[in-house]
């Protein structure tokens, strides 16, 4: 992939989930028909591409290696299925490998399956966002990780070629939990109008990945 730009794989990324979509998937129950296909924030990261994967059917932080298993450069193939650890400045994840033809070996993250709680694909998309700036924000005086990289967590956030965002975390959360509590609601009322509804529990984004921030702090 090394051939590739980051839009170009991205894109290449998009097109061969919505052809899954359309045909292996097309008949398997668990799509969320509000939503589509997007790869999000996909950047370099040491020795991968890293980012997040959105579909009608999951939500995977991706990591597609530089170079291939299997070519000059990349070692050998993984068995399919088999774990591997990555690390990122906000901790190790584990990734399970698989291969698809025209993207080749990669491995996936399930943050989120199936996704049937998104209300639309604005939300999960933006969920997806947050997701990357959590897993990319180094804790306080953290130094290094496997990728080889030292420094303090600004200098990590500064190496990142991230996309542009606006906000703090915390209100990006909440502004996330709340356009989905509230489309929740009304589509309970829509299908039920006689019956009170009550404000439904939200999606509590802070506790992804266990970075639950503390009550009054702020990004």
């Amino acid at each position: 992939m090394t051939d590739l730009s980051l839009s170009d794989l991205s894109a290449r990324i998009e097109g061969l989930y919505e052809t899954i979509a359309r045909t292996r998937m097309a008949d398997i129950g668990i799509l969320n028909p509000r939503l589509g296909v997007s790869m999000r924030g996909l950047r370099r990261y040491g020795e991968n591409h890293v980012g997040i994967l959105v579909t009608p059917w999951f939500m995977n932080l991706l990591f597609l290696p530089v170079n291939a298993p299997g070519s000059t450069d990349g070692g050998p193939p993984p068995r399919i299925g088999s774990p591997s650890t990555f690390a990122l400045p906000s901790g190790t994840y584990e990734g399970i490998a698989g291969h698809e033809l025209g993207l080749g070996w990669h491995w996936s993250c399930s943050l989120f399956s199936p996704m049937f709680e998104f209300a639309d694909m604005e939300g999960a998309v933006e969920t997806a966002d947050v997701s990357l700036d959590l897993l990319f924000d180094a804790p306080e005086g953290a130094r290094g990780n496997d990728a080889g990289q030292t420094g303090t967590s600004e200098e990590f956030r500064t190496a990142m070629v991230r996309p542009d965002s606006h906000g703090t975390l915390d209100a990006r959360l909440a502004a996330i939990e709340a356009r989905e509590a509230e489309a929740a609601a009304e589509a309970r009322i829509a299908e039920s109008p006689e019956l009170e509804t009550e404000v439904p529990r939200n999606l509590d984004r802070r506790a992804l990945f266990g970075l639950r921030r503390s009550e009054g702090q702020h990004g």
